[in-house]
């Protein structure tokens, strides 16, 4: 049980745009309202941050209006649109008496909105990690956490609101991580801040867009005036030449808009290059019994037009709106909620169709949009920023279809073209359909795909959060005794562990893996093969490597009674739902894939298992299940065995298949390889040898830890984990090669530059955890939870 246990009407995870939105009315209305954030603020976060009209009347309605004028933001009154010849000037229609966009680093205006609800009288409670949320009967009642002191903390409440962005707790406790519906935007973000050279103009008041054939770019008069932000989205592959050189890449993109290049000549005091490959166009369920997700959590996310941070204010201030007078009756909360989520999704769904047509790339050729643009009239174009009117009411079909022969004509007709333009017409009718449908069909509506213009994306959603992981690291390593020893072939024993106190191990779940400390003092690491459901034994497989380093040779010599201490369990495999399951093993790699084949066979799901081996007494465990699974397993003897053709098995998987692998290197290397050629499945490996990274050249860096109060110097040739422990002497830490998680620390504020293996490529931008042993900053300074 946590040590202290309170109560609240609310208690919502996460205090920036949407958490605070949803508080102060709340907390205004006389409900008790607790929000709990990790970070500690003032804290940044990466956005580009314009807020047009509409969006600042947000934050008025919050109550921060005044607080956030204080900073002096650059008040932008007019939009400017150019591209192929084609120029558009239109003033922001007024929204509630306000006639002014404005762009405030996140850092300065979260921090606004975080005063605001406090003096609305809301709880706002900062560096409180949510570890758990708490269920009766599948209904959430509340969450528990632990406070900046390590203290477990629980709050029961009506309502458990989830706005902590994409990388959500409450999302993942819920049993909601993958979205339902998602799209890869296919630009990235880069951007940095300048002293603005003709700030004493009507610039100051204007925001400008720029096209080419694939870059759309931005400048936003920002704060305080007379600094200006630039925005480049070209296609995402130019986030790495970004990263490589960025200001190369940077005068390149601005030579290819003479305007903004003019504008800022001469720009000073510029700031460092910020990038991200990593926005996505996605619907997440955000409704059930007892919680909502709001925000980034649960929302398209606007990757073009800027109403990210309006939509995650206004969905918090109208959930507030839903909920606030039914929080006391279950039954009539969950049916507000609900009505709020379906709200929502008719308010979003519209220009999340839009934004996947300005994220594709190849791009709509910009002749189109130039015919479009030229055909507008009063205030269209700025009014889709505003959401005053939908994208389909300005870019209509009969539109489109004119500006399509304006096209041609210019260009001159080819199947190609013909057939691009066809793609569009047809996908713009399937849209306006699906908007139809929409607005009669009571339900989310998951599976369009490219009918109707989504990106494929082909990479897993990012691995869920691991808070209750971390809280078990901090506890330390426990002792343990050896309960029974067994073989399973020659060169492999079978170790039964039990806790010394008698007490249950941590619950885990299929790929998990402990920290064996053994009585030499040496730290190995082992995935756990046996049933996730046996609360009192934890059972690890060790091949006995005489070349090694000493552990397995130390393990194989222990006998039932030894004392070793364990530390975890750990996931940094897990298991994800999937349509099907291909589990490929290399030898003693069969041991976390065990577990998994439990699981799938438990639920009923489709699996096939090939496991090869270099002989017959190098597969152990493998003629156990071939006789329990008969033709779902394969197993291949690389003595008398030609090759197993796993391109063909990948080639057959299903559409939603995940493929999950375990062995050699060079075995794992294929697998990914194989894999990486269907779009619609996703592979997922466990390495016990680090790879090679190319990485670039390191710099001194320094790393505050927030609860500790100090900082310290990384130097270059020291590690980071090397130089916390000259504070945090009893820092956890394994394996020290990026292999095994147990070093994971919380990111605060900074960019960790990740060398580890165990963040996916695809989410190298994450930059809410680091693993020290391995990992450096990109930024001067990092803050860590620590």
């Amino acid at each position: 049980m946590p040590e202290i246990v309170e109560r609240a009407d609310v208690v919502i995870v996460g205090s920036r745009c949407a958490g605070t939105a949803m508080a102060a009315p709340l907390a205004r209305a006389g409900r008790s309202v607790v929000v709990l954030d990790r970070a500690a603020f003032p804290s940044d976060t990466l956005s580009t941050h314009v807020l047009f009209p509409m969006g600042v009347s947000e934050v008025a309605k919050i109550g921060a209006l005044d607080r956030i004028l204080a900073l002096q933001p650059s008040r932008m009154t007019h939009l400017q649109i150019d591209l192929l010849g084609a120029g558009r000037t239109e003033k922001f229609r007024e929204v509630d008496g306000i006639d002014y966009g404005i762009s405030v680093p996140r850092v300065d205006q979260d921090a606004a909105l975080l005063a605001t609800t406090r003096d609305a009288g809301a709880d706002v409670r900062e560096q409180c990690a949510v570890t758990r949320i708490v269920r009766d009967n599948g209904r959430a009642i509340g969450i528990e956490y632990t406070d900046p002191a390590g203290t477990t903390r629980q709050i029961r409440a009506n309502l458990v609101v989830g706005a902590d962005g994409r990388h959500s707790t409450v999302a993942h406790q819920v049993g909601v991580w993958e979205p339902y519906r998602r799209s890869r935007n296919g630009r990235g973000m880069v951007f940095r801040y300048l002293d603005d050279p003709a700030a004493d103009t009507t610039w100051a008041s204007t925001l400008w867009e720029g096209r080419t054939e694939d870059t759309i770019a931005f400048a936003f008069p920002c704060t305080p005036k007379g600094r200006l932000l630039v925005l480049f989205m070209g296609p995402r592959a130019e986030v790495a030449e970004a990263r490589a050189d960025g200001e190369a890449y940077f005068a390149r993109k601005v030579s290819e808009f003479p305007i903004l290049a003019e504008r800022i000549a001469g720009a000073r005091n510029q700031s460092k290059i910020r990038a991200t490959g990593q926005t996505h166009a996605y619907f997440r369920r955000s409704s059930g019994p007892g919680w909502a997700l709001i925000g980034d959590a649960g929302h398209f996310k606007d990757p073009v037009l800027g109403q990210g941070m309006r939509d995650a204010m206004w969905m918090g201030r109208r959930l507030a709106e839903h909920v606030v007078d039914v929080l006391d009756d279950p039954k009539a909360l969950d049916d507000a909620t609900r009505a709020w989520e379906r709200a929502r999704d008719l308010e979003c769904l519209p220009t999340y169709h839009y934004g996947n047509l300005e994220t594709r790339i190849p791009a709509v050729p910009p002749e189109i949009l130039a015919a479009v643009v030229n055909g507008v009239g009063g205030t269209e174009l700025s009014d889709i920023h505003q959401r005053l009117v939908k994208p389909q009411g300005v870019y209509t079909v009969p539109r489109l279809v004119r500006a399509i022969f304006s096209a041609v004509r210019q260009r001159g007709p080819s199947p190609r073209m013909l057939l691009e333009f066809g793609e569009l017409a047809a996908t713009e009718l399937a849209i306006r359909a699906e908007l139809r449908a929409a607005q009669s069909y009571p339900g989310r509506m998951p599976g369009l795909g490219a009918v109707v213009g989504e990106h494929s994306d082909d990479e897993p959603w990012s691995r869920p959060p691991r808070e209750t992981e971390r809280r078990a690291h901090r506890n330390g390593p426990v002792d343990a005794i050896v309960t029974r020893t067994s073989a399973a072939g020659p060169d492999v024993d079978i170790l039964d562990l039990a806790r010394v106190d008698g007490q249950k191990w941590p619950a885990w779940e299929p790929g998990a893996h402990i920290d064996l400390h053994l009585p030499s003092g040496r730290v190995r690491q082992y995935s756990l093969c046996s049933s996730a459901e046996d609360e009192l034994i934890l059972r690890i497989a060790v091949l006995l490597e005489p070349e090694g380093k000493g552990g397995s040779v130390e393990i194989h010599d222990l006998a039932d009674g030894s004392p070793v201490r364990v530390g975890g369990p750990r996931n940094n495999f897990a298991m994800q739902d999937a349509a099907e399951y291909l589990f490929v093993a290399g030898g003693i790699g069969i041991t976390p894939l065990l577990p998994m084949i439990a699981s799938a066979s438990a639920a009923g799901r489709s699996w096939r298992l090939l496991y090869r081996g270099r002989g017959v007494d190098r597969m152990p465990f493998g003629a156990e299940l071939a006789e329990r699974h008969g033709d779902r397993v394969t197993l291949s003897n690389a003595e008398r065995d030609p090759r197993p053709d796993i391109e063909g098995m990948i080639a057959e998987l299903p559409s939603g298949a995940a493929v999950y692998c375990c062995g050699p290197n060079g075995l794992m290397d294929a697998v990914v390889d194989l894999a990486s050629h269907r779009d619609d499945i996703s592979a997922h490996i466990e390495r016990f040898v680090p790879t090679v990274k190319k990485c670039g050249a390191d710099t001194p860096f320094s790393v505050a830890l927030a609860a500790s109060k100090t900082t310290v110097t990384v130097p270059v040739g020291t590690s980071m984990l090397d130089a916390l422990r000259t504070v945090v002497a009893d820092l956890p830490a394994s394996c020290e090669n990026g292999l095994c998680g147990s070093c994971e620390v919380a990111v605060l504020r900074g960019r960790p530059d990740h060398r580890d293996d165990i963040i996916a490529p695809s989410e190298r931008s994450r930059t809410d955890i680091t693993y020290p042993c391995v990992s450096r900053s990109l930024d001067p300074e990092l803050t860590i939870d620590a």
